[in-house]
């Protein structure tokens, strides 16, 4: 009896022993890529409800995960203990641990400090409908027009600025058009519409009939196209276009015929140009020759 007990001590100890073995190696196997992967901190202040946002969440850049999330608080709890509750930031402070991988020696503060000069920024993201959240990071195309959160303190760790989350853009942006709807003075807008409807209805109906409105001028303009139509279509004007045709070609020969009687006469007149001019040459050079003509011939003795 004694003997039976001992054996299945033995067995269960054995049992034990190999679970407890089993459990080191699973530690060992899924935490030695945190033991000896380098780590770098950093934190980011957000002015806006991080429901669904735990530790443990995902750390993704463009939706690669390259960290986890460590710690989430306030500021106030941190970094204002002495300053009075109605003069503290109350920022939520989240702190991130991102994987360096085979860039731990280049991936410093400093160079962290870089990539927050050249837009890195942090940003809330929500994963579909299941309302966990999770931190994005990611370039920004202007960083100097979203602006950074401002603190007073020395940080523990690089912050890296962050940006409103797309949510809280859209929210944003609903209030500011609410906010503007609300500053508009509706009563003068209805005034103005009603004079508008008021003048539209005095342009149509030509102040109540009595003068030349739309209506009345769609009618002239009616009239008047279809004089036009039945001018188009009278038989007299269809004749009278005939024999202004006629008469068109009869012009059209008769200038064809005078263009050569024309070309003759300008030929004879450009010939007693020619005669007085060189009649009047002679008369220039032999004055006497105008009133005695040329000297009779000589006789021979």
């Amino acid at each position: 009896m004694s003997n039976r007990n001992t054996a299945q001590y033995y067995r269960l100890g054995i049992f034990v022993m190999i679970g407890a073995a089993a459990l080191v190696a699973v530690i060992l196997i899924f935490g030695a890529r945190n033991l000896f992967t380098k780590t770098l901190t950093a934190e980011t202040y957000i002015k806006e409800s991080v429901q669904g946002l735990d530790v443990g969440a995902p750390v993704r850049f463009r939706g690669v995960r390259i960290g986890q999330i460590s710690f989430i608080g306030l500021t106030g709890n941190i970094y204002e203990e002495k300053v009075p509750p109605s003069e503290r930031k109350q920022y939520v402070i989240v702190r991130m641990k991102l994987d360096l991988g085979d860039r731990s020696r280049e991936f410093d503060d400093d160079y962290l400090e870089k990539l927050v000069r050249d837009g890195l920024r942090a940003q809330i993201r929500g994963q579909g409908i299941t309302g966990v959240n999770y931190i994005e990071l990611d370039f920004v195309k202007d960083p100097a027009k979203l602006g950074v959160l401002a603190y007073d303190w020395k940080p523990d760790y690089q912050v890296i600025p962050s940006q409103p989350s797309p949510v809280n853009i859209l929210l944003d942006n609903v209030e500011e058009a609410l906010e503007n709807f609300n500053q508009l003075d509706l009563a003068k807008t209805q005034l103005e519409v009603n004079t508008l409807l008021k003048n539209l209805n005095s342009m149509v109906a030509g102040d109540n009939g009595k003068g030349n409105g739309l209506n009345e001028s769609v009618k002239e303009l009616n009239a008047l196209l279809g004089k036009v139509n039945h001018a188009t279509n009278n038989q007299e004007l269809a004749i009278l276009i005939e024999q202004l045709t006629g008469s068109i070609v009869i012009l059209r020969q008769t200038l064809t015929t005078m263009q050569g009687d024309l070309t003759i006469s300008a030929d004879n007149v450009r010939q007693i140009t020619d005669n007085v001019n060189d009649l009047s040459q002679k008369a220039s050079a032999y004055p006497s020759w105008m009133l005695f003509g040329e000297p009779p011939k000589r006789v021979a003795p």
